[in-house]
């Protein structure tokens, strides 16, 4: 079977001791996407929001990538010290957080533009507006260099008090990957249970501070359960009141 996987620290450790008997395939979250539909790929940790756009086609299971608060990789960075009306520069290879960006905005009473760039680097990104969405590890190392003006979870979190389910495990309504996503579910709790094993070899691969590595592990929830499904939910329900379904 053809695995997805998000090329993304937030990916590490559940996939850690995962069996090599599965196939590994490393994408972005929007190839990702594509690369399910199209049938390259069996079962993948897909954007929430395409999910939701794509639900009659998809089945869904338990392993997901969500936070209750602070996700720490999705952020606004910025040239200035808060967020104002200003343009803000977005990925190309986001489709939830860019969605979750625009629903957060609104329900604050803003009106920035947002800007489509062809980088996802946050130093390029910020060339071209004063502030930028930035996601995954470019997110992780900019917060590092940058100011961060807003992270999405814990916006999110505010505004619901419900987690924001960022990724979703999925196959096509034909495939059922339930064998893999137990698999991926087992080899998560091991991740846990040796997580200091993981976070030594997550600073040799990403070289980022070991204190941050076991912070952001703990941070990210990888199992939709009951809160999780009613913060998918709630999702669904402002991206519908704000058109961005149809």
């Amino acid at each position: 079977m053809r695995v997805g996987k998000f090329g993304y620290l937030n990916n590490f450790l559940p996939y850690y001791f995962l069996n090599e008997s599965v196939e590994i395939v490393e994408a972005n979250p929007r190839r990702m996407a594509s690369m399910l539909l199209e049938g390259k790929i069996d079962y993948a940790p897909v954007p929430g929001f395409f999910y939701l756009k794509n639900k009659e086609q998809l089945r869904h299971y338990e392993f997901c990538v969500a936070s209750e608060g602070k996700v720490l990789s999705v952020v606004v960075v910025s040239r200035k010290k808060e967020l104002d009306d200003d343009a803000i520069a977005v990925t190309p290879h986001s489709l939830t957080s860019v969605n979750l960006l625009r629903i957060l905005l609104a329900e604050k009473g803003m009106e920035n533009r947002l800007v489509e760039v062809e980088t996802s680097k946050a130093s390029k990104m910020l060339e071209i507006c004063p502030h930028a969405l930035v996601i995954g590890d470019e997110a992780i190392k900019a917060r590092m260099i940058y100011r961060v003006v807003m992270d999405l979870g814990e916006e999110w979190y505010e505004l619901t008090s419900l987690p924001m389910v960022f990724g979703i495990s999925a196959s096509l309504k034909e495939v059922d990957a339930t064998a893999i996503d137990r698999k991926i579910l087992d080899a998560t709790d091991e991740g846990f249970r040796r997580v200091g094993e993981v976070v030594r070899e997550a600073e040799k691969t990403f070289k980022m501070p070991r204190e941050f590595l076991e912070e952001y592990f703990r941070t990210l929830k990888f199992r939709l359960g009951e809160k999780e499904e009613r913060g998918l939910y709630e999702f669904e329900k402002y991206c519908r009141d704000y058109g961005l379904l149809d």
